[in-house]
């Protein structure tokens, strides 16, 4: 898997504790210091890898806040759910 944002080492520890959601990655919640907040967002080994409905990760490690592992599923291995509304619109 492609490293896109790294997750802050402060925040790390408190991921590593915790099971699965899949083989190899976590489901969690990242909240940002601006108090946005994306509750899809896949993690694998100390790495942001996807964001649902974001075709990149549309914030950088230092506006992390806080993360927390939810397991809400969702396919992130299969096409984003932006180019999947872009196909629906073209039909």
């Amino acid at each position: 898997m492609k490293c896109l944002v790294y997750i802050p080492a402060r925040l790390v520890d408190s991921l590593k504790s915790t099971k699965e959601t899949g083989f190899g990655y976590k489901v969690v919640s990242v909240e940002l210091k601006d108090g946005r907040r994306f509750e899809q967002v896949a993690v694998s080994e100390g790495c942001i890898v996807a964001v649902r409905g974001c075709e990149e990760v549309p914030f950088a490690a230092q506006d992390i806040e806080s993360v927390s592992v939810n397991h809400k599923h969702w396919n992130f291995r299969g096409a984003s759910d932006s180019r999947n509304k872009a196909r629906a619109a073209a039909a």
